[in-house]
């Protein structure tokens, strides 16, 4: 069988549809390079914001006036009353094992799924148990379950004979690893994952992907400061208005995320900090939007993700009274990317003049930096970290 994978959504979705490439390949099925060629095309949704879904179905749609079958994968899916309907070509899964059975394939949890020769995405925990009343992919997900510490490791040990130099910690609440359910954020232990990770592994870069502010524990601080750790943190925020995060349920408030911003530049003057953010949920008024702006500001952040609120079905935020229109939703969004330029050109004037440690992903083109930005190169090999004096010149002013 030839197959072709198209992926949408988030990090946990590339990593499921890099997991099920490397099943597919050692099970002697050839990935190809265009949607065309393929027998199968394997479409893995995304379904967090209404838009998500919009282009999910529509990709869809698009891949089956091909010649191939359509495998429709992944988050969408998995929500009960998403609809969707096996027609034609198209074939409909709603589990990762009911997919793996009906092609004959094996799962395999530690098999590594090497799409790239230089970073690699390594799930730490998935699903999550709290009950934030914007969010669907809780119930795609499931609940929040924790990958063993020495499976982890293994895998990384594994990467880095690989020849990979930098892995990404990924997980759907990964800030959440060592509880034993996620409403218990004082369980939370993953500054003793990365104690072990550091000890146990010689990888040179270790990324953490986004976090909840709720499950830091003060332990994390003082790893946090090994420059083995990017000095880049991506914080699951969504507001910066303690009366909206309330509405939320998100179960913190802003004073938590400013200690956090705080302590991170105490241990690493360099970290850039990322922000997920929601823009125009049900009931905020001019007053919260402008608390939020205020606050981003203030706290130092360097990068805003922005959304739009998206009501998706089933969740509470979506029945909720005061909702905002279209044109609101989209103007308050459009001031927070205005911020977040503003931030990031800013962040970036502060390391102009520094040398950072680049790893390249192209062969005398271009690599991150440890506090994530794109830096331009002229020669070096790829996998290779160097170090690199950032200028003007040699630096992107949007981050990748």
């Amino acid at each position: 069988m030839k197959f072709y994978i198209r992926t949408l959504g988030c990090k946990m979705n590339w990593l499921d549809s890099a997991r099920l490439a490397a099943a597919l390949q050692a099970a002697g099925h050839q990935q190809v390079a265009e949607e065309g060629e393929a027998d199968h095309v394997f479409v893995n949704t995304c379904t967090v914001t209404a838009e998500a879904e919009r282009k999910s179905r529509q990709t869809v749609k698009q891949i089956q006036q091909g010649p191939g079958t359509v495998a429709v994968m992944g988050c969408s899916p998995r929500v009960a009353d998403n609809g969707w309907q096996e027609e034609g070509s198209r074939k409909v899964f709603h589990s990762t094992n009911e997919l793996f059975a009906h092609f004959g394939i094996e799962m395999d949890e530690e098999r590594l799924p090497l799409q790239s020769r230089t970073r690699l995405p390594v799930a730490i925990q998935t699903g999550c148990d709290n009950i934030c009343t914007f969010c669907i992919t809780r119930v795609a997900r499931g609940a929040h379950r924790n990958l063993p510490a020495e499976a982890i490791i293994r895998q990384i040990q594994q990467a880095h004979e690989h020849g990979i130099q930098e892995v990404i910690l990924t997980g759907i609440n990964l800030a959440a690893w060592g509880c034993e359910n996620s409403r218990r954020p004082e369980q939370a232990r993953l500054h003793q994952l990365l104690e072990q990770i550091l000890e146990q592994t010689s990888i040179p870069r270790i990324r953490i992907s986004s976090l909840g502010p709720q499950f830091i524990q003060p332990g994390f601080w003082d790893v946090y400061a090994e420059p083995r750790i990017c000095d880049h943190l991506h914080i699951s925020l969504q507001s910066g208005s303690d009366s909206v995060l309330s509405r939320m349920i998100r179960e913190h408030g802003t004073d938590e995320v400013a200690e956090l911003a705080v302590q991170a530049r105490r241990r690493r003057a360099n970290t850039a900090l990322f922000a997920d953010i929601i823009a125009g949920f049900p009931g905020e008024s001019d007053t919260q939007h402008q608390q939020g702006l205020d606050f981003l500001q203030a706290s130092g952040f360097s990068r805003l993700h922005v959304f739009p609120f998206s009501p998706r079905q089933g969740t509470p935020a979506a029945s909720m009274v005061e909702q905002l229109d279209g044109s609101r939703k989209k103007a308050r969004a459009a001031e927070l990317r205005q911020l977040s330029r503003q931030l990031w050109q800013s962040f970036i004037g502060t390391q102009m003049g520094k040398t950072a440690q680049v790893l390249l992903e192209s062969s005398g083109t271009s690599g991150l930096s440890s506090n994530h930005i794109r830096v331009l190169v002229n020669h070096g090999e790829m996998g290779e970290i160097r170090p690199v004096l950032l200028s003007p010149e040699n630096t992107a002013q949007n981050p990748s």
